[in-house]
């Protein structure tokens, strides 16, 4: 039971929740080389929203099949996999989801910093906020 359960939180944890921009992170993964369709996606959490909630900037982990340049004659190439972290910025109003990601965190990090300034940023667990708050 407790097995269940806790195959239930990771669905639970690892859930989009958002069909559009699942759809946009598939997409862009597919249009830079991988395999987006069977991309597993991972912590896809809010991480900054502008008042009134129109503009939202979410993160995401991903493990994605690396789609090879150039066929072998009857030979399958040794499947690679690569860990990448992306940004998708959402603008409700426009409609646009820009998509990016990374292959190193601190790059992810770095343009969230741009993305999110002016914004309500999540801290905690699952925020990408860097700096420790002043002390009192």
């Amino acid at each position: 039971m407790l097995a269940f359960i806790k195959h239930l939180r990771k669905r639970w944890e690892d859930w989009c929740g958002d069909h559009e921009m699942e759809t946009a992170i598939r997409k862009h993964l597919t249009q830079n080389g991988f395999f987006g369709g069977t991309a597993r996606l991972r912590n896809v959490r809010l991480v900054a929203v502008q008042r009134p909630g129109w503009l939202q900037v979410f993160r995401f982990d991903a493990t994605v099949r690396v789609r090879p340049e150039e066929e072998h004659e009857g030979v399958d190439p040794e499947a690679e996999y690569r860990e990448v972290f992306g940004l998708v910025k959402d603008d409700i109003r426009h409609k646009l989801n820009t998509v990016r990601f990374f292959e190193k965190e601190d790059e992810r990090i770095e343009l969230f910093a741009r993305w999110s300034d002016g914004l309500i940023c999540l801290r905690g667990a699952h925020g990408l906020v860097t700096h420790e708050a002043p002390a009192r």
